[in-house]
């Protein structure tokens, strides 16, 4: 029998080795499942507000809980759930499509030199898994393995290649570079940092902006550096359904003016980024709707803690 003492070591080399082989098995573009606990960050913060509104509308909407499971496992939405569901029993519900269906919806890990795997798209929707009832980090998540970086001599030489590709954000919530050493070593809400940008750029998304048509790795981060240079969050109540509308308005105006062909050193003009013409209210309107608003859902539960 093992000691108890020596229980958690003994579980944890476990988990690592049953990681290991299961990497081995693996190449560019493989759909596999691992625990939340076996992912390791590639950025420093996240907006919390963000997460906030998928926690509170998982509680006040259990369909949107399911539905998002199912989406993150590339299978649409879900199909049948009923009172007796958890999401962490998948056999308790049903989904739209069989599992990789939708696999440009799925979030994206690179595999180390170490066999460990690393996650470069999800940081908010497995935080949100982690944190909600039933979560934690034995829930179990489909993902899509992006680049194998096994083939590179040590861990040193490994960042250097994520940095290079674009698969790793090293910069704070105050917008300041740090190392790799400094990332979070887990998911889990406590782990990162709050980015108050981060999260008023998704919330200003149809709004302002909207995700372009192909893919840009930490697009709102480089979206966030732009709008630190001529606005100061710390003036807002995010508190507050007004505040936050005023916050997404004024970031929103200030976005759709930017003329710059470089967007937060990307390389890419606002247009690229995904800018729009002109604003959208209808947008915003829809944010704070009474009764299903992103921004209502996320006040409700961020006052609430």
């Amino acid at each position: 029998m093992i000691p108890k003492t020596l229980m958690l070591p003994f579980l944890s080399l476990l988990l690592l080795i049953s990681s290991l082989v299961n990497a081995n098995e693996l190449e560019v573009g493989s759909i596999t499942t691992v625990t939340l606990g076996e992912l390791h960050p590639t950025q420093p913060a996240i907006g919390y507000d963000q997460v906030y509104y998928k926690l509170g509308r998982f509680q006040a909407d259990p369909k949107k809980q399911f539905d998002e499971i199912c989406e993150a496992n590339g299978q649409k939405g879900v199909s049948h759930f009923n009172t007796g569901s958890m999401p962490n029993i998948p056999s308790s519900f049903q989904c739209d499509e069989a599992v990789g269906t939708e696999k440009q919806a799925m979030k994206t890990i690179v595999i180390a030199p170490n066999g460990q795997y690393y996650l470069t798209d999800g940081h908010h929707t497995f935080n949100a898994f982690w944190q909600m009832r039933n979560g934690g980090k034995q829930f179990k998540v489909k993902v899509v393995v992006a680049k194998d970086y096994r083939a590179l001599p040590t861990m040193t030489a490994f960042w250097k290649a994520m940095v290079k590709d674009g698969n790793t954000w090293l910069q704070n919530s105050t917008g300041h570079t740090i190392t790799y050493q400094q990332l979070p070593t887990s998911l889990g809400m406590a782990n990162f940092e709050n980015d108050k940008y981060r999260s008023v750029m998704y919330y200003s998304r149809n709004v302002g902006w909207d995700k372009p048509k192909y893919l840009v790795p930490f697009l709102e981060f480089y979206w966030s550096k732009e709008v630190r240079k001529g606005i100061d969050l710390n003036r807002y109540d995010l508190t507050s359904a007004k505040g936050y509308r005023q916050a997404i308005t004024d970031v929103s105006h200030y976005l759709l003016n930017m003329k710059s062909d470089n967007i937060g050193g990307s390389g890419k003009t606002a247009k690229e980024m995904g800018q729009f013409e002109s604003f959208n209210q209808k947008g915003l309107t829809k944010l704070f709707n009474a009764k299903k608003g992103k921004v209502t859902y996320m006040l409700a539960y961020k006052n609430s803690l």
